[in-house]
């Protein structure tokens, strides 16, 4: 069973439903300068680390409204880690809670975030995707290599980026993410079912990887099709990870990829249809 410090279920539906503060609010939408040198990194490398982007009252907020989600998105579950499937020993995944809980929607909406996803994308406008939390029990396993953008059915991957959000401090030995730098560039696309059947992408060099530990409140983007993963939590403490995936306005629904295409985002959208939902507004 999932708990949290000073979280109930009363408390965590009572912080959920409640309006979020004015001045936190504000926060979510002022924008966070995004440089030259950084968008020139990513582009390069096809993901960067930004530090910072929540700090103080808004993060300690943003990391309570996000666990209060996840907990009650998980409070029937009463499995301990060894009796999860694999997938399940890697991470908790809660996703599109930003439908279901008007505080983590302020969040996940917030103009500050997507504003750094577009301008490291270098495209006028960008929509939501979909969000999840990712959380890594203490003892979890490693996150296995993979791209994104394989489970999505989105015509355009390299107008895709995902921002992960530390929610409190995430060092290598609690899982925190490495990546393939360049490997967004050269068009290699490989499914890897870390489901059902996860391995090793034949085309990469296991060495050649960055790993990006994360202070509380900073963040990675990378691009839909880098490949990446993460480490095991080999501490006592939950690993907090909150994502937000990001696609270009203007991209088109590609249904031929039928594994996918039962996103919620895809909502009864057609072949190459552009991507335009309820759950898919323009955040930025």
């Amino acid at each position: 069973m999932i708990k949290f410090e000073g979280l109930t279920r009363e408390s965590a539906l009572e912080l959920l439903n409640a309006p979020t503060p004015a001045i936190i609010k504000d926060y979510y939408n002022t924008p966070y300068p995004v440089s030259d040198e950084q968008i020139e990194y990513y582009q390069e490398n096809g993901f960067i680390k930004v530090t910072k982007i929540l700090a103080g009252d808004a993060l300690k907020y943003a990391r309570k409204v996000i666990q209060a989600a996840v907990l009650l998105r998980k409070e029937h579950d009463k499995r301990v880690l060894s009796e999860k499937s694999q997938y399940e020993q890697s991470f908790l995944q809660c996703g599109y809670l930003c439908f279901d809980f008007p505080a983590v929607k302020d969040v996940v909406f917030s103009e500050r975030l997507a504003g750094i996803g577009r301008d490291l994308m270098k495209v006028k406008n960008i929509r939501l995707w979909h969000d999840q939390a990712l959380f890594k029990e203490p003892g979890g396993r490693p996150t296995d290599v993979h791209q994104d953008s394989s489970y999505w059915p989105v015509k355009e991957p390299e107008f895709t980026t995902t921002i992960w959000m530390a929610m409190n401090d995430v060092p290598v030995e609690k899982g925190s993410l490495y990546f393939y730098p360049g490997t967004h560039k050269p068009g290699l696309r490989e499914y890897i079912d870390i489901f059902k059947n996860p391995h090793f992408p034949d085309s990469l060099d296991p060495q050649n990887n960055v790993k990006v530990p994360l202070l509380a409140g900073d963040a990675t983007f990378h691009s839909g099709l880098t490949f990446h993963g993460a480490g095991g939590n080999n501490t006592n403490e939950m690993r907090e990870g909150m994502t937000i995936i990001y696609t270009k306005d203007g991209s088109h629904f590609d249904a031929s990829d039928a594994r996918n295409a039962t996103h919620k985002s895809c909502n009864g959208l057609t072949d190459g249809e552009i991507i335009n939902t309820e759950y898919t507004p323009v955040l930025a």
